[in-house]
């Protein structure tokens, strides 16, 4: 498999921005960009073969530059949320930004999908690998400990995209790393993904405050909840309860949990499909939890990729990771990396067709 390489931009501070574009040659094409190690497009056929962009995004760097919806962007250093927008760590307190009220979110203002990343292209009969890699410097946005991170996204001929990442520090930090794509099988951008059938493999689930923390409580187990995904569930069944954990969070925003001690082991997490289309991805992911987020920020008034507002719940994204506020959490698996060690995650979407839903008019 070949690599296509393009530019798409300068920075304000003059940084070339590269886009890589993945084709697998059976239909699924993967366009990404150096900035913010972002994933800019994915390209699937739907059950009778026509092509449609399943994820949203910018048409332009400027976009990316100044506004700061992590459209398909590497979040780190800590992705999801840090309570009071600190921890202690060896004894020591580390105060960070205080950008989603009074806590710290993805890392903060200028997180790591803020940087041009350095990339490189592995080609394969197979498979194709865009490697990009960061070096987050010492008290970057707070945290301590200088951290090296590499990001390496291989699309294969299995119509598989496999998000590996690695880590390493010269000091204790913490580390939670995701991609935040969203997704709207549809290929109509722009539409709600009410009619998405989504499955979570998943029996428990962190119950959230006003501030979408988890509480002191969780977990708690789905069964009988408006949480409960464990049955393919259309998901417009679910956002719409006038239940308290969606009307505090405006929608779905909450971690599940895949593996309560982080045992590395490569599990399916969660299925979506769109019936009409015969869409479908698979998620399989070595992190503890995914966290779901049906977009409930998005107000449709914001201009996206070839013109297209989209409005709140237009979209979804799986966020493979640790649990929010872990650092402030004994409990929770650790998030913590000692220089002597290594952090990896590994995280598959697979793309498929279900021809069984197909009502393409």
């Amino acid at each position: 498999m070949k690599v296509a390489i393009d530019s798409f931009g300068i920075t304000p501070s003059g940084e070339i921005v590269e886009k890589y574009t993945l084709d697998n040659e059976r239909g699924i094409t993967v366009e990404l960009i150096t900035f913010g190690a972002t994933i800019l497009k994915i390209t699937t056929p739907d059950c009778v073969g026509n092509m449609g962009d399943i994820t949203i995004g910018f048409d332009s760097l400027e976009d990316y530059v100044t506004r700061n919806h992590h459209f398909g962007s590497i979040v780190g250093r800590y992705a999801n949320r840090i309570e009071g927008a600190s921890f202690r760590l060896g004894g020591v307190t580390y105060s960070l930004e205080q950008n989603d009220g009074r806590n710290n979110i993805h890392g903060g203002s200028r997180g790591f999908d803020k940087y041009v990343w350095n990339a490189h292209v592995i080609e394969n009969d197979d498979s194709a690998t865009v490697v990009m890699q960061h070096i987050s410097p010492n008290g970057d946005m707070g945290f301590p400990g200088t951290l090296s991170v590499q990001v390496a996204y291989t699309l294969d001929t299995m119509d598989t995209l496999t998000i590996d990442y690695s880590a390493f520090t010269d000091a204790p930090t913490v580390i939670n790393l995701t991609n935040h794509t969203y997704f709207n099988l549809s290929g109509k951008i722009g539409s709600k993904i009410s009619e998405h059938i989504l499955t979570v493999h998943a029996e428990d689930y962190l119950p959230i405050n006003e501030e979408c923390i988890p509480i002191p409580e969780a977990p708690q187990c789905v069964e009988g909840t408006v949480m409960d995904f464990t049955l393919p569930t259309v998901i417009g069944n679910r956002l719409y309860k006038k239940d308290p954990q969606l009307i505090s969070a405006g929608g779905f925003d909450h971690t599940y949990v895949l593996s309560k001690d982080h045992d590395n082991i490569v599990r399916l997490a969660a299925m979506l499909t769109h019936p009409d289309t015969g869409r479908s991805i698979s998620i399989a992911t070595s992190e503890p939890g995914i966290h779901i987020y049906t977009a409930n920020k998005l107000n449709g008034n914001t201009t996206y990729r070839d013109g297209i507002t989209v409005p709140r719940h237009g979209a979804i994204s799986f966020e493979t990771q640790h649990f929010p506020n872990s650092p402030n959490r004994p409990d929770f698996p650790s998030t913590v990396l000692m220089p002597e060690h290594t952090y990896t995650q590994k995280t598959k979407f697979t793309f498929n067709k279900v021809i069984t839903t197909c009502n393409v008019k």
